[in-house]
């Protein structure tokens, strides 16, 4: 739950994209608390209420007691009384926002008592906050974005329909199967409807995909 509009896109990109969950957000408690009463599996909430600090404990008390029993991760600023009376109602963990998405994917993987995916977490701490960045102003569907995900991995480098298929779908890629060549037409217009040369992908002859970014300008207005 966030009233920061802002919020929602690289925590959106995070979940469904990056860590491949599903994700829904919400900017009010009734809507907060609906969600929560339903007897549905929740692995994590994630409370950011700037300026709202009493709605955020009541939101932390009301998530710790749903049937799930979610982690509770809050993000709030450096205030310290804040952060101990969210650790009081509920929380697992508060971290100073902003912070990177590589950082909080790394809260969420401990807090959730996952296996550290050292491959997955190895991105630079700024990459997938410009990845989200480049989803969002595209307007990139989930499939699209992951797709943009790999291959932004490997910038500057020809990744083959193999690898995509494994990384993407964990499955290796047959033969005759066009569904990269039809995600990578539509991811390369709609980056070159938004960024022209800023970001480019290129289909390589009988070896894969290759995306180039120019990441020392990409921030800068078409």
């Amino acid at each position: 739950m966030s009233s920061e509009s802002g919020l929602k896109n690289p925590l959106s990109y995070l979940a469904s994209v990056v860590l491949k969950h599903d994700f829904e957000a919400v900017e009010d408690g009734a809507a907060a608390e609906e969600i929560l009463s339903k007897n549905v599996d929740i692995d994590a909430v994630i409370v950011h209420l700037p300026g709202m600090e009493d709605d955020a404990l009541e939101l932390i008390r009301l998530a710790r007691g749903a049937a799930s029993s979610p982690v509770i991760i809050v993000l709030g600023s450096d205030r310290d009384e804040f952060c101990v009376q969210a650790f009081f109602a509920g929380a697992n963990d508060v971290v100073a926002w902003p912070c990177s998405l590589r950082e909080l994917a790394v809260r969420l993987f401990v807090r959730l008592d996952f296996p550290l995916n050292t491959e997955l977490l190895q991105a630079d701490d700024g990459s997938w906050d410009a990845q989200a960045y480049i989803a969002d102003r595209a307007g990139l569907t989930i499939s699209e974005a992951q797709v943009m995900h790999v291959l932004y991995a490997h910038d500057g480098e020809t990744v083959s329909r193999d690898a995509l298929s494994l990384a993407v779908d964990a499955r290796p890629w047959r033969y005759g199967d066009r569904k990269f060549d039809v995600h990578v037409a539509k991811l390369r217009k709609k980056l070159s409807d938004s960024f022209g040369d800023k970001v480019s992908v290129s289909t390589i002859r009988s070896l894969g995909y290759r995306l180039v970014t120019n990441s020392a300008n990409i921030f800068d207005p078409a």
